[in-house]
């Protein structure tokens, strides 16, 4: 018997080559080849980070649960980006 996509979930998690502290969360059965091309091009080299069921129950850091069920299954992937930063922003001069 199949489990209900909005109430168990097995994903893989990559991490971003590209960009620090990006993560996408992809349902272990669909794999990266399905993604969008300009997806795949601002992720960049995608690194296995680990394998996660996903439960509606589940605590996730920076994510909401339910939510990345649902967008799992409606748009087939989750693209975690990384917090805000509270650094100062630094003209363009300053960083040359």
């Amino acid at each position: 018997m199949a489990q209900d996509p909005l109430n168990y979930r097995e994903v893989a998690v990559y991490r971003s080559a590209k960009k620090a502290d990006t993560y996408l969360y992809v349902p272990v059965e669909n794999g990266l080849d399905e993604l969008p091309d300009e997806l795949s091009q601002l992720f960049g080299r995608a690194i296995f980070a680990m394998e996660l069921v996903i439960t509606p129950e589940l605590k996730m850091s920076r994510l909401n649960a339910p939510e990345v069920l649902s967008a799992l299954a409606e748009v087939g992937y989750v693209l975690q980006l990384p917090p805000p930063s509270n650094a100062p922003v630094l003209h363009e001069r300053l960083t040359e």
